[in-house]
């Protein structure tokens, strides 16, 4: 008996035990191999060649959806999405291509994806799932519609919802965004270059690699010299950009004065 081949991939070493859990009840179902990041993933993919991916989203340095963009849709094995946030539960994921999984999930959720999964290789359909994953990719990552409104995040034991309004200025630190607000800041577990893509350019400009300002709450800015800008932001807090972010920055303000 064919069994269908399944890398598993999340940053969670418990989230990746209970998938590898719920795949050996199936006896058609194996795991090759776990990943613990989208890096290692690209590589596994390429190696192993699966019929089938367990793929975490929220993940530090490349989320999954960058490593789909990496080994490219025509090349990506059949995806099951597995995510903590509906946000990324998108209505792309409807048809049968692909499905996702929106963490907690019980066992049958789980093995309704699967069964979804396998009937599509069982029909050898990738062509097909090809177009519709880059859909989604797409989507994800350049509908205006759909950029992010809030931020969930874990504080003290209780979610705590922040609307990116609020947000005066993101700042990365090693694995995690520092959300800095009027009066508090929090730590979210996302890449810098992840979250760029999800909030909406017009309000937030890269200015360095490790910010990203909100551009509601500037409270002016001002060439220095060097190629660098320097940001006064609303809470009175001065940054200083990054060289190689000039022309984009120069390309951004320009614009916005246009529009006013």
């Amino acid at each position: 008996m064919k069994r269908t081949r399944i890398i598993v991939v999340d940053d969670e070493p418990d989230a990746r035990e209970r998938l590898v859990e719920l795949v050996n009840q199936d006896p058609t179902l194996e795991v090759v191999t776990e990943c613990r990041n989208g890096a290692d993933a690209v590589l596994a993919i390429a190696k192993h060649k699966p019929d089938l991916v367990l793929l975490d989203v929220q993940m530090p340095m490349m989320n999954g959806f960058e490593v789909v963009r990496r080994i490219g849709a025509s090349r990506m094995p059949f995806t099951i999405f597995v995510t903590a946030y509906d946000q990324y539960a998108l209505k792309a994921f409807e048809v049968n291509a692909v499905d996702y999984l929106l963490k907690p999930y019980d066992d049958s959720r789980f093995h309704a994806a699967i069964t979804k999964a396998k009937k599509l290789i069982a029909m050898n359909t990738n062509d097909k799932l090809t177009g519709r994953l880059m859909d989604l990719v797409r989507g994800h990552l350049h509908e205006q519609n759909e950029f992010t409104e809030t931020f969930t995040i874990r504080d003290k034991g209780r979610d705590q919802v922040v609307h990116v309004d609020d947000v005066i200025f993101l700042r990365a630190e090693g694995n995690y965004l520092k959300l800095v607000l009027s009066d508090r800041s929090f730590l979210y577990r996302m890449t810098m270059n992840a979250v760029e893509t999800e909030l909406d350019p017009a309000r937030f400009l890269r200015i360095h690699r490790s910010y990203l300002v909100n551009t509601l709450h500037m409270r002016s800015t001002r060439y220095s010299g060097n190629n660098e800008f320097i940001f006064t932001m609303a809470n009175g807090e001065r940054i200083i950009s990054g060289r190689s972010y000039k022309e984009q920055i120069a390309k951004a303000l320009t614009q916005s004065e246009a529009t006013m």
